[in-house]
């Protein structure tokens, strides 16, 4: 691949999503202004959890890659803010725009409606009336705007609701949301309202969706909670 700032057109057929993921990290490659091969090293020098390679890592800047990792990604957008330190540019993204774009990037494709061609979420309906918000469970960023304005009863109060009244697949979006976006706290008061709310068959169910969503640490964790009720 050329320097950073010559980057190859995207293939038409790549989803939207992967596309918008790939132009925020090539901006990335702007900031860090390596060559692709050197990147990487220096990736791989600065975390050794960074499992990568450079053919690897040009695949992802070319959205080739279905499930973008996100030690990946986040050793990316280090690496770009210690080059900003010395270099004086500006961060073309924060790291939870770009965290939500990998989320995004990672989903299936929307599928559409054959009657009248609208979106249709390839998730389970949710229980309750907050189904809107089962597709990515954006109310982690929410969290994180309230965190910084300091509106902990609001914070509490929408963990409370998620953790019992939510179905078992929001419960499990919404601790896989809150976990990626740092808010590992706020993801495990989710899990002891659930665990306190519930009994042992509705954990299970939570335990299955955090399976269905391939989140097999969660899955293990809520199945033993299920067990002790």
């Amino acid at each position: 691949m050329p320097r950073p700032g010559h980057f190859r057109e995207l293939d038409a057929e790549i989803p939207d999503e992967r596309k918008a993921l790939a132009r925020a990290l090539r901006d990335l490659m702007k900031v860090v202004d390596l060559p692709l091969r050197q990147t990487h090293e220096e990736l791989a020098r600065r975390n050794h959890g960074c499992d990568t390679s450079a053919s690897a890592l040009s695949d992802l800047l070319n959205a080739r890659i279905h499930r973008p990792k996100q030690e990946v990604i986040r050793a990316l957008y280090d690496l770009a803010e210690t080059a900003v330190r010395t270099s004086g540019a500006t961060m073309p993204v924060t790291w939870e725009e770009l965290e939500d774009l990998r989320l995004k990037a990672c989903e299936p494709p929307a599928l559409l409606c054959t009657s009248c061609q609208r979106t249709v979420l390839p998730v389970p309906p949710a229980q309750g009336d907050r189904q809107h918000e089962i597709g990515r469970w954006p109310t982690a960023l929410t969290l994180l705007d309230m965190k910084q304005t300091r509106s902990a009863e609001d914070v509490a109060g929408i963990l409370r609701h998620v953790g019992m009244a939510g179905g078992p697949a929001e419960v499990a979006l919404a601790v896989t949301a809150c976990r990626a976006r740092g808010l590992r706290s706020e993801a495990d008061v989710i899990l002891r309202y659930a665990q306190t709310g519930r009994d042992g068959r509705q954990l299970a169910e939570i335990a299955y969706e955090f399976m269905r969503i391939e989140d097999h640490a969660m899955a293990r964790r809520v199945l033993k909670m299920s067990l002790a009720q």
